[in-house]
């Protein structure tokens, strides 16, 4: 239950089609903002309020690891004060990897 949760998975697929497969994933999970930022090699968004939270901060980044590509899934509360999560930002997670297997 802290603020912040970090979660990977590694696809069997390059970097580009992980970037694209990711940018869809985050649409379909129902995050909003989604922007691609270069310098950085990393998606930004964010998931919506809800009665449970102010809403969570969600980064993606990708290391390449061969001909595989290691997607990195980071949420984390919005609201700095917040020190308890109640499960939020793992359930981002879950929520945005199935998104992203179903791509």
């Amino acid at each position: 239950m802290a603020t912040k949760y970090r979660e990977s998975l590694l696809l069997k697929i390059p970097i580009e089609e992980a970037k694209k497969k990711t940018e869809e994933a985050l649409v379909k999970a129902g995050f909003k903002m989604s922007r691609w930022v270069e310098s950085n090699q990393a998606f930004y968004s964010e998931s919506p309020m809800t009665i449970w939270s102010w809403g969570e901060d969600i980064v993606v980044t990708f290391e390449v690891k061969g001909a595989e590509t290691l997607v990195l899934f980071t949420s984390s509360c919005k609201l700095v004060t917040q020190f308890i999560d109640w499960g939020k930002n793992k359930k981002n997670a879950r929520t945005f990897f199935t998104s992203l297997q179903t791509s």
